[in-house]
């Protein structure tokens, strides 16, 4: 368990101070008495859901990965960079560590629903909250937002976990297939993103678009391949087949000679197809919670 853990961790029933239980690993409130499990010495605040699939440890990194996971990488990077140097983090549903990487010049909490090694807190912060209020100059809220069912109640959460000024980092997809079923409940447009600040207590410091018209080409062709192939004739897929190869060879040109996408402002975007959207919400000085 991170030294620094302790700090910010607070008892979800009653708000007391905890301690860690040596001699049965645990986590016990000082002042309801109430204990939190721990598994591999990560307290458990929320029972895994039972109907996740576990993620797969992948590579990650600034140059890996699709695009969309590419241009995060450098949002991130970028956002994280003018924080000071031992900012305290919060790395909401951070998986298998996909970004730990950009954060090791600060104290980064990973938050997850799953007990992966690389999570510190297992926690469900849509209904329960394990951390003192105004704790984190920023929380990280990245490619997770479409697989939270209620967004308020997270929203409104996470702008209360902020410090004064503190900043929400959220990339969320928008023109992407379905993924972590049955977990994907989202998708919203700029629009949207803009209005949940209104809500919550926030600014919209920062908002654009990622738009890669040939990433939705490829996807189209894996779509013809492991949809429509399937179905077809002895004959029909032998055609299929060589013209499926021809948009291929296009789609590597084209990704070739275009290079990859480029972010922009929604409202100056000719296309209405973005691959996703970042944005950087800052804690509006009005919100005391």
């Amino acid at each position: 368990m991170k030294p620094f853990l302790l700090d910010v961790l607070q008892c979800d029933a009653c708000g007391g101070e905890l301690f860690f239980q040596d001699e049965d690993p645990q986590l016990v409130c000082t002042v309801c008495g109430k204990t939190i499990p721990m598994e591999n010495s990560i307290p458990l605040f929320s029972p895994p859901p039972t109907q996740m699939v576990p993620s797969e440890k992948m590579a990650r990194g600034p140059g890996l990965g699709t695009p969309w996971r590419q241009a995060n990488w450098h949002f991130l990077q970028e956002q994280v960079n003018r924080l000071g140097e031992g900012a305290l983090i919060l790395d909401v549903g951070a998986g298998r560590g996909d970004f730990a990487e950009a954060l090791t010049r600060h104290r980064a909490i990973a938050l997850e629903v799953y007990p992966y090694p690389e999570v510190d807190v297992v926690c469900d912060l849509t209904w329960t909250n394990p951390f003192r209020p105004a704790s984190f100059e920023a929380i990280l809220l990245l490619n997770v937002l479409e697989h939270v069912y209620d967004t308020h109640a997270l929203l409104d959460r996470l702008a209360g976990l902020l410090k004064p000024d503190g900043i929400l980092l959220v990339a969320i997809p928008f023109m992407v297939k379905m993924h972590q079923v049955p977990v994907d409940f989202v998708r919203y447009t700029h629009f949207a993103l803009a209005r949940f600040a209104e809500q919550h207590g926030l600014l919209v410091e920062h908002l654009e678009g990622y738009y890669d018209p040939v990433f939705f080409l490829g996807e189209g062709i894996g779509n013809l391949k492991n949809s429509i192939l399937p179905g077809l004739s002895v004959s029909q897929k032998q055609r299929s087949r060589v013209l499926i190869k021809g948009l291929q060879f296009i789609a590597d040109q084209l990704q070739h000679t275009l290079g990859p996408g480029k972010v922009n402002d929604p409202a100056k975007a000719r296309s209405l197809a973005p691959t996703g959207y970042q944005v950087v919400y800052r804690k509006h000085p009005n919100n005391t919670k």
